[in-house]
C-alpha cells in the first residue's frame, strides 16, 4: 500500500476557517503553558538541562509527522545536513537566550519583547536573502522598534548590575527574537526543497546532540513534581506545534496571524496567577505598538504576494 503524501493528508484533514482558528488559539495557549513551565523550572535548573529535556517531545512529534506523511517514522533522508546543523545552532541560541531571559523578567515582558521577531525578519530579509521590502514596510519596522524600545525601557531593572537603563533579561529576550528571525529566514531558503517533517526531525536531533553534553555538565536530578513540570513543558510545546501545523494547513496566514498575539493575554494571566506579576502600562503600550506594526507588515506581505500571484507567506511568528 502506498503511504499517504503530505499533500494528501492536508486534503484529508482540511479544516473550516473556524476550526483553523480554534487550533491556532489552542496552540498559542499551549505555548503559553510551556513558557510558564519553563519560567518555573529556571528557579532550580540550568538552561541547558531545560532545553535538552524540552527538545525530546519535539523529536517525538517529528517522528509522528514522518509516520503520518511517509508511512514510517524513520524515512528521514535529506540532502541538507549542513543546513540543518546550522539551523539547529540558531534554534539552540534562540531557546537559550529566551529561557535565560525568563530568569530575569516577568513572563508578559518576555512575550512582548519576543514579538520583535517579525520586525527582524522584515529588516533582514532584504540584505540576507534579497527580498524586496517596500517603503511602507520599512516605516512599519521603524514604528515597531519604537515599541520595542518602550518595552525594553519598561523592563524591571533588577539589582542594577547591568547598564542603568536596560535589564539583562530584556537584552537576552531581544537576542532570542533576533536568532529566531534568522531561523525563519533560513527556513525560507529551503522552502519547497525539503519536507516539513524532515526539517523538524533533523533540527531536533542535531539540537539534542549539541545540548545534551552541555546539560550533563550541570545536571540536577529533578524531584517527582519537577519531572511533572518538565513533562508538562515539553508536551505543551510539542502539542502546540501540532496544533499550529494543523491550523496552517487550512487557514491563511492573514487570518491566523492576529490570534498569535493572544499570547500576551495568556502571559499576563499566567504571570499574575503564578507569580503575582502585573504588567506595567509601558510594557502594554510597547507591545501594542509592536503588534500593530507586525499586523500591518503581514497585511502588506499578503497584498504584495497576491499581486505577484505568489503563495501567501507563512506567519512569521510561527514557533519552531
Amino acid at each position: 500500500m502506498t503511504p499517504p503524501t503530505t499533500k494528501a493528508l492536508a486534503r484529508a484533514k482540511h479544516l473550516s476557517p473556524a476550526g483553523a482558528m480554534f487550533f491556532m488559539a489552542l496552540g498559542v495557549l499551549l505555548f503559553g503553558v510551556a513558557d510558564a513551565s519553563t519560567k518555573w523550572l529556571t528557579d532550580g535548573y540550568g538552561t541547558w538541562q531545560i532545553l535538552a529535556v524540552g527538545r525530546v517531545p519535539a523529536l517525538v512529534v517529528a517522528l509522528y509527522l514522518t509516520h503520518r506523511a511517509m508511512g514510517s517514522p524513520f524515512r528521514v533522508r535529506t540532502s541538507f545536513f549542513r543546513f540543518h546543523a546550522m539551523r539547529s545552532v540558531l534554534i539552540m541560541m534562540t531557546g537559550y537566550t529566551f529561557f535565560e531571559g525568563l530568569r530575569y523578567l516577568p513572563l508578559v515582558d518576555c512575550i512582548a519583547i519576543a514579538f520583535a521577531a517579525p520586525l527582524f525578519v522584515t529588516a533582514l530579509s532584504g540584505p540576507l536573502i534579497g527580498e524586496s521590502v517596500g517603503l511602507r514596510r520599512w516605516m512599519a519596522v521603524l514604528v515597531g522598534f519604537v515599541g520595542v524600545v518602550i518595552a525594553l525601557v519598561a523592563a524591571p531593572r533588577g539589582d542594577g548590575s547591568f547598564i542603568s537603563h536596560l535589564n539583562i533579561g530584556a537584552v537576552l529576550v531581544l537576542g532570542s527574537a533576533f536568532f529566531y528571525a534568522l531561523t525563519l529566514i533560513s527556513l525560507r531558503r529551503i522552502s519547497g526543497k525539503d519536507s516539513a517533517h524532515n526539517i523538524l526531525f533533523h533540527t531536533s536531533t542535531a539540537t539534542l546532540i549539541i545540548v545534551c553534553p552541555l546539560a550533563a555538565m550541570n545536571w540536577h536530578w529533578p524531584s517527582g513534581p519537577d519531572w511533572a513540570i518538565m513533562l508538562l513543558q515539553g508536551m505543551s510545546s510539542a502539542l502546540a506545534q501540532l496544533c499550529m501545523i494543523k491550523a496552517f494547513r487550512s487557514g491563511e496566514a492573514s487570518m491566523l496571524a492576529p490570534i498569535e498575539y493572544t499570547a500576551l493575554i495568556w502571559a499576563a494571566f499566567l504571570g499574575w496567577s503564578i507569580w503575582q506579576e502585573i504588567p506595567t502600562v509601558e510594557t502594554l503600550v510597547g507591545a501594542a505598538i509592536i503588534i500593530a506594526a507586525n499586523l500591518y507588515i503581514a497585511q502588506r506581505e499578503v497584498h504584495h504576494a497576491r499581486r505577484k500571484k505568489d503563495i501567501v507567506p507563512e506567519n512569521p511568528v510561527l514557533p519552531e
